[in-house]
């Protein structure tokens, strides 16, 4: 007698998103409150209120986040952010993306910036036990 395993089902990968980011906000879509993941988000509508995540948070071209309290691990923008951000490892905006706002980095050295990017507001870094 043949014991057959039970598949996992596979995860749809994109190849242009972070292995972390499981959740989608599809473009025309507006999500407000507070907003807490266990897990990586991509948006490509909008979302506004606090935002936290132990992983990455990926705002597309077509997305915009508007927030006085986003606190994540990584942040990758090609759309439109705007607010406080704590961002733990990597701020990257990409061509296109525009931040405005104060951003507390956990890590020097975590901003890239591509050519094209717009970021205007004050970036300071501080120790991880330092967290307000």
């Amino acid at each position: 007698m043949r014991v057959r395993k039970e598949k996992k089902p596979k995860r749809a990968r994109n190849p242009g998103l972070p292995r972390d980011v499981f959740g989608f906000v599809g473009s025309g879509n507006r999500i407000e409150g507070i907003i807490e993941l266990t897990t990586g988000l991509r948006v490509d509508g909008r979302i506004a209120g606090r935002v936290r995540s132990p992983s990455t948070l990926v705002v597309g071209p077509t997305g915009e986040v508007e927030s006085d309290d986003l606190h994540v691990q990584a942040l990758s923008v090609s759309g439109l952010v705007r607010g406080k951000l704590r961002i733990a490892e990597r701020l990257e905006i990409r061509r296109g993306g525009r931040v405005f706002g104060e951003v507390t980095m956990e890590r020097a050295g975590g901003v890239v910036l591509e050519p094209g990017a717009c970021f205007d507001g004050t970036v300071r870094v501080v120790k991880r036990d330092d967290s307000s």
